[in-house]
């Protein structure tokens, strides 16, 4: 029975079609909220078994319908931004959902056709097939302005497998992952017949402890501390406003929000750090100078730093008059201007405007052509009796890329996040957005700040874990204390460059191998014939 069911896997129609993409969408279940990891494994596991006995072209579509599954179910919460907050309606929201998911879904397939294509048959498969993935997760999160989300390292804050995050990053973490689930499929049924015959051969003991081993390591790997904390913890304090997306734009909302703002922060005057949402306050920089110019000086009389969201339109004196930009601002003890990088297309900008800007009023996106911050930006920097060191800014989706994070809070002090997720309700989307933070704060061995508009507000330590929280929807104040870090991880130098780089050595390194072993073949065959 069951080596029939394993027939229908392995085979070329629906079948295993269907099971893959049932495997597919049981792969979001590891990340948060639910962070049930060891599914990773199953999932992983089934599509390498099942892509064996397939042709490349085949192997092409069991990726795709795994990638469809996996995405259909772990992002398709962007239907509650198109349809409950755009206004699309509801057929056109999911026709342009199930087209984002079945795009995304192409970088499976192809993934799974190369390996199948050139590594499947050649030695050492399972490292091929971890390499490919890992690569596979970087090529996506920089094609076409990149979308790294779900990617499998993510839920390894909370393993032995994070360990390796401060030195190879998300991707290398994702390799590890993705090692030891194709591995499993090569190794367990050896392990079965062994247990069968009650004794184990040397083959499967050097197995469990190869299998073994990367996680002992990362173990040992998590106890080393890559920063140093520079003097006494700082207070820190994050405000979430809770205010209504649907309402959030409306002229009326605007002096009631920047009343609500106000209020918390003046009664947390003697905090170190407060940082409020992004866009915060909800006019243009230049239509709110005596507001901001109030908050300056009370920041400067207190002696604290606050941070702020907010909408800014470049002058007439500046480089690019005329441009909007989401940004964050340095008032008080703090400094700078830092305008966001990574832009949400759709989103925040229109590609190719001329032709897309009628679609802007349809989608009643607000503040939709947004321009990318330049890359020679500053960041902030705050400047008080008892401390001095910079804060790398980042806004929302800039935080999901691993390398530009790693770049832009090399020598930094501390990281702050400012985002509003409210464009996703109550979706498990803020709350995978919350678990990538995590993941940027354990590759970069520093304190993370996140503050929200809705949910989910939260400080996190070097080593990702939350140290305070505050619940999604609701009006609240978190404050905690915060270390100031100096000296870098190893990903902070280094970015993803090092697993890179020997990823591409292993591909190579198995290609000549597999030609080494053809060329002795190729030689003993017409000794065999003799």
């Amino acid at each position: 029975m069951l080596s029939q069911i394993l027939q229908r896997i392995q085979g070329p129609g629906f079948p295993g079609h269907f099971f893959a993409l049932a495997s597919g969408a049981l792969l979001p279940f590891s990340f948060a909220p639910y962070q049930i990891w060891p599914l990773q494994f199953v999932s992983l596991a089934f599509l390498y078994l099942s892509v064996q006995q397939l042709t490349s072209k085949q192997a092409l579509w069991r990726g795709w319908w795994f990638g469809f599954g996996l995405f259909a179910a772990g992002v398709s919460w962007v239907y509650v931004s198109i349809h409950f907050y755009s206004h699309t309606p509801m057929a056109l929201a999911a026709f342009m959902t199930l087209g984002f998911v079945a795009g995304l879904a192409l970088f499976l397939a192809i993934q799974t056709w190369a390996f199948q294509k050139w590594f499947q048959s050649k030695p050492y498969a399972p490292l091929s097939f971890a390499a490919i993935w890992a690569l596979g997760e970087w090529w996506r999160s920089w094609f076409l302005t990149g979308f790294p989300w779900l990617l499998i390292g993510d839920p390894h804050v909370d393993t032995w497998l994070g360990g390796y995050a401060p030195i190879l990053g998300v991707y290398g973490v994702s390799f590890l992952v993705a090692l030891s689930a194709a591995y499993a499929v090569v190794f367990l049924p050896s392990l079965k017949q062994d247990m069968n015959s009650k004794t184990l051969s040397n083959p499967t003991k050097w197995g469990v402890a190869l299998y073994t081993a990367p996680w002992l390591l990362g173990g040992i790997l998590f106890q080393i501390n890559w920063t140093t904390t520079d003097g006494d913890p700082i207070e820190v304090v994050a405000i979430q406003g809770n205010i209504p997306q649907e309402r959030k734009w409306l002229a009326e909302e605007i002096y009631p929000t920047l009343e609500k703002y106000r209020e918390a922060s003046e009664q947390n005057w003697d905090a170190d750090v407060i940082l409020w949402p992004e866009t915060a306050i909800t006019v243009l920089h230049h239509q709110a100078k005596e507001y901001i110019k109030f908050l300056d000086e009370s920041g400067k009389e207190h002696k604290t730093a606050l941070l702020s969201g907010i909408p800014y339109q470049q002058q007439q004196s500046e480089d690019y008059p005329g441009a909007f930009h989401n940004t964050i601002m340095g008032l008080g003890e703090g400094s700078g201007l830092y305008h966001k990088r990574k832009l949400v297309p759709f989103g925040e900008y229109m590609p190719f405007p001329d032709s897309w800007r009628p679609l802007l009023s349809f989608f009643n996106i607000p503040m939709s052509q947004f321009m990318q911050g330049q890359t020679s930006q500053l960041g902030l920097k705050v400047e008080s009796e008892q401390h001095a060191y910079s804060i790398a800014p980042f806004i929302c989706y800039d935080v999901v890329y691993p390398d530009y994070v790693a770049e832009q809070s090399r020598d930094s002090g501390m990281m702050v996040t400012i985002s509003n997720d409210a464009w996703f309700g109550a979706s498990i989307g803020p709350k995978q957005h919350l678990g990538i933070a995590r993941m940027r704060a354990l590759e970069n061995g520093r304190y993370l700040l996140r503050s929200t508009n809705t949910g989910i507000t939260a400080l996190m330590n070097d080593k990702g874990d939350i140290v305070a929280q505050l619940p999604q929807f609701e009006f609240g104040v978190l404050r905690a204390e915060a270390e100031i870090k100096t000296g870098n991880t190893p990903f902070n130098i280094w970015g993803s460059n090092l697993i890179l780089g020997l990823m591409t050595c292993l591909l190579l390194a198995v290609t000549w191998l597999d030609r080494k072993q053809s060329v002795r073949r190729s030689d003993l065959k017409p000794n065999q014939t003799q």
